[in-house]
């Protein structure tokens, strides 16, 4: 509280604004990044080990298909069904070739994240082609077959047919459990790297939550700071130019406000000046009403002397002559006071005149803080904004799991259709349905994360509006002091003015001084002019005592 005391109002703002505008971002930047990592590996999973499970389920499945063709094709008796089956065989084969080539091409151009994984794939490399060169042995038995000239050598390129296909049991074999293995190292793979996600998003909420707590507090914190600090002096200054505005003057100004070194200080070091100029022309204008009323006590007094004693001209006029004398230094006296208190009403209107720019400029201070607070908030809804286009985006992840749930039932369907013979499938098929369905759970995970997300950003936003309604609050309060030394400077106005009347009937009273010498000159020439003068002299020194009354009346307005 203490070091905020010297910091300027702009900058006690812009910290407070700080703090909270790098919170904001910082909490940004993690979520950012989870979901990037998230997104990323939802993309991983999407683009390799998907494609990767779906050409294993497809050359296991093809693998099975053509060795129960070729299995049945050895157990035919007939000779018409051997010719029907071979031919049928030998016209879908090309097709059935391009749709296991197609899924070994896939399965070789995916990343291998581990090397049991490679070395999986290396041993597939191996058995393929030797799979794939007994099955053209197996088809080009069965063009000799179809081409045997008699029944006998059909006979014995058969026997010769059935024992390629017994050799080929083991290959077959061991190709599909190499096959079943690389499915089970994938599935094993994914759900590693599929938790670890899930590990990674519970972390960022719970960092993003102790973030977001963290920097409540501090906001609040330093909100409360800068307020206490602003809020308190003011008040205080407030209440002291109340009291000027009723006529004390005796406050004072608090030495902990003069001590400040911001927009405050400088207010208060200018209220104190202020309020000193005041006491010390208060002080010289009582003086000057006090010495114009009791000269003008003397000099009625000497008039109705005169006028009481016409026929002790002579003397009289020699004690007439003295009193104008000491009239004339009085008038003087009072012409010279009347003048500094001029001059000290127009230094203190030049000084209330600096604390109204002064006020002025610290309104103009607040209004582009306001300014700066709208900017925050539109930040911050672009940032709300750019938090559901990555829900969007998640939301797609969610709708391509559920297609992958839909084709996993409608390979378990077809896998079912297979019998004994799909059995492998079902199980490739019933994997890529749990996959799908972790998939849609970590999408909805991804979901709820950019809701909270988005209620921060929510509650960044109300309170980026609650500062600039404090903002606002503090232009208002604000006013009053601008008022308040407006007021000010017309009282300091009126009272240069008062100085000025006082010298004018200075002035006037050097005229009548002067006329009474004339006249105490032409006494004895005018005897009978003499009581006339005098009277004109009562009524101008009546006159005189009725200001000087009324400026007395006017000092006891303020109390010093």
């Amino acid at each position: 509280m203490n070091l905020l005391q010297h910091v300027r109002i702009g900058k006690k703002l812009a910290l407070g604004f700080g703090i909270l505008l790098v919170a904001l971002v910082g909490m940004g930047a993690l979520g950012l990044y989870g979901l990037d990592k998230l997104t990323g590996d939802m993309d991983f999973i999407i683009t390799n080990r998907i494609p990767d499970l779906r050409a294993l389920g497809d050359l296991n499945y093809l693998r099975m298909k053509v060795h129960t063709e070729v299995y049945e094709a050895g157990t035919s008796e007939k000779q018409a069904d051997q010719e029907t089956v071979f031919r049928t065989l030998l016209e879908d084969r090309p097709a059935l070739w391009g749709e296991m080539d197609r899924a070994w091409q896939v399965l070789l151009s995916t990343v291998r994240m581990s090397d049991r994984g490679r070395g999986l794939v290396a041993t597939l490399k191996t058995q393929y082609p030797a799979w794939r060169a007994q099955h053209a042995e197996l088809e080009q038995a069965m063009r000799r077959i179809l081409e045997a000239p008699n029944r006998t050598e059909r006979r014995r390129l058969f026997q010769d047919y059935q024992l390629r296909v017994q050799r080929l049991v083991p290959l077959s074999d061991a190709m599909g459990k190499t096959l079943d293995d690389l499915s089970q190292n994938n599935r094993r793979n994914t759900e590693k790297l599929i938790r670890t996600d899930l590990d990674r998003a519970k972390t960022v909420r719970h960092t993003t939550l102790f973030a977001l707590l963290g920097a409540v507090l501090v906001a609040f914190l330093v909100g409360l700071a800068i307020t206490r600090s602003i809020s308190g002096p003011l008040g205080m200054g407030v209440e002291l130019l109340k009291r000027l505005d009723q006529g004390d003057l005796t406050g004072e100004v608090p030495e902990v406000l003069a001590a400040r070194r911001d927009e405050i200080g400088d207010l208060a070091r200018a209220l104190k000046g202020l309020i000193a100029s005041m006491q010390t022309q208060i002080e010289a204008i009582s003086g000057a009403a006090s010495a114009l009323s009791s000269s003008s006590a003397q000099v009625s007094a000497t008039v109705a002397e005169v006028t009481a004693a016409a026929e002790e001209t002579a003397a009289s006029v020699a004690e007439s002559s003295t009193t104008m004398e000491e009239v004339r230094a009085t008038a003087e006296n009072t012409s010279r006071k009347a003048r500094e208190v001029a001059e000290t009403s127009q230094k203190g209107l030049e000084s209330v005149q600096t604390g109204h720019k002064a006020t002025e400029a610290m309104v103009e201070g607040m209004q582009r803080i306001h300014e700066r607070m709208g900017f925050i908030a539109e930040t911050i809804v672009r940032l709300s904004e750019q938090n559901q286009e990555i829900g969007e985006i998640t939301q797609s992840v969610e709708d391509l799991a559920e297609q992958s749930n839909l084709l996993a039932v409608n390979a378990a369907v077809e896998a079912a259709k297979a019998g004994e013979q799909g059995r492998g499938f079902a199980v490739v098929a019933q994997e890529i349905k749990n996959l799908a369905e972790q998939s849609k759970q970590a999408a909805k995970e991804v979901q709820r994360i950019l809701q909270d997300i988005q209620k921060a950003t929510s509650a960044a936003v109300m309170a980026t509006e609650q500062g600039s309604k404090a903002v606002e609050q503090g232009i208002q309060n604000a006013g009053p002091v601008k008022d308040s030394i407006l007021t000010m400077s017309r009282k300091l106005t009126d009272t240069a003015q008062l100085a000025a009347q006082i010298a004018a009937a200075n002035r006037d009273l050097f005229v009548g001084v002067d006329q009474v010498t004339q006249a105490m000159g032409s006494i004895r020439e005018a005897g009978s002019q003499n009581v006339a003068g005098m009277k004109d002299l009562e009524d101008t020194v009546r006159h005189l005592r009725d200001l000087g009354q009324g400026l007395l009346d006017l000092m006891k307005r303020y109390r010093a």
